[in-house]
């Protein structure tokens, strides 16, 4: 009887935790508005590029070491991860707080980009969306999947609710 108490009372607390992280991608627009320029993919991969790093066919993983809801979604970043591995991607994960160059493109994380063979970008936003930001709600993986399919250019995903952690609160 305790155990069933304990783990029903552990359950709530999992899940009064995760709800009150559930917030927008990008709360104040910014990406939205920034991403509706012609120039936003170039300017994007323009300031990686900066980081001296080779991103050409990279699944980019952005994190903040104090994000709680990086830890919620990490089993979605590693099937995310070995996704990548299997269609010949490189991964690379940039801590935002080591590079704050990037947060003015980048609303809230765990966030990701996909970068093709090419340099191209073609996408960007959260791994998925919902309060535990797991495998069912993947938003990324279809383009790593289909990667060689032609693009006018990147998909960015800013409107979506999950379990993110704004970078502008911190």
């Amino acid at each position: 009887m305790l155990l069933v108490i304990w783990t029903a009372t552990l359950l709530v607390a999992v899940l009064v935790a995760a709800n009150s992280k559930v917030k927008y991608f990008d709360p104040k627009n910014v990406l939205h508005q920034s991403a509706l320029s012609l120039s936003f993919d170039n300017s994007f991969v323009d300031a990686l590029s900066k980081l001296n790093l080779d991103f050409a066919g990279s699944v980019i993983h952005f994190q903040q070491g104090d994000c709680f809801c990086q830890a919620i979604a990490q089993s979605h970043i590693n099937s995310v991860e070995k996704l990548a591995e299997n269609k010949q991607f490189k991964n690379i994960i940039i801590n935002v707080d080591e590079h704050k160059s990037l947060i003015r493109f980048i609303p809230s994380v765990p966030a990701v980009a996909v970068i093709d063979k090419a340099s191209k970008l073609r996408y960007f936003g959260p791994y998925s969306s919902g309060m535990f930001c797991n495998q069912g709600d993947g938003l990324v993986e279809p383009f790593i999947k289909n990667w060689q399919t032609a693009a006018t250019g990147a998909t960015i995903i800013s409107q979506s609710q999950g379990c993110y952690c704004n970078l502008s609160e911190l």
